[in-house]
């Protein structure tokens, strides 16, 4: 929004309201009726994708919530967030990449996400069963405690 707010709606859940319903299926659920989602800050990009979605908040801080079964959140665990109360606004925790430059774009899949950062480097976590993170082994990344930050590797493009 002009406002660097963020609106959501759909089918898909989560959506980030805290809860796990639907919005814009019934009567007066959209226009001035559709609550803003907290995110924790202004946001200035949003990724959404088939159950889930990351912003980039004003500052660089990327946050995501969602389904969250192969650790595609990058929260060190598998509990979705954003169908919950506690779970968004200040409350949802920042994704910790491990490098200190500004990450210029996210894609994020059903199961799995990946981030390019200013300097060129790649850090994809989620699902690899398939080796889609690119990382040569077939290891999810972001579903356990110590797998994000300066421990997620680079992938490694040449």
């Amino acid at each position: 929004m002009g406002d660097q707010s963020l609106r959501c709606w759909g089918s898909v859940t989560p959506l980030g309201f805290g809860d796990p319903e639907h919005r814009g299926d019934g009567p007066g659920e959209m226009g001035v009726n559709l609550p803003a989602i907290a995110v924790g800050g202004p946001v200035e990009t949003l990724l959404a994708a088939d159950r889930g979605a990351c912003v980039r908040l004003v500052g660089g801080t990327i946050k995501c919530w969602g389904a969250n079964a192969w650790g595609q959140l990058g929260l060190g665990d598998t509990e979705d967030r954003g169908d919950g109360p506690g779970e968004m606004g200040d409350d949802l925790p920042a994704l910790d990449l491990g490098l200190a430059n500004k990450v210029l774009q996210i894609s994020r899949w059903d199961l799995h996400a990946c981030a390019l950062f200013e300097s060129g480097a790649v850090k994809c976590w989620g699902h690899n069963l398939n080796g889609q993170l690119g990382l040569g082994d077939k290891e999810h990344r972001g579903d356990d405690p110590g797998e994000m930050g300066a421990a997620l590797p680079s992938v490694q493009l040449l």
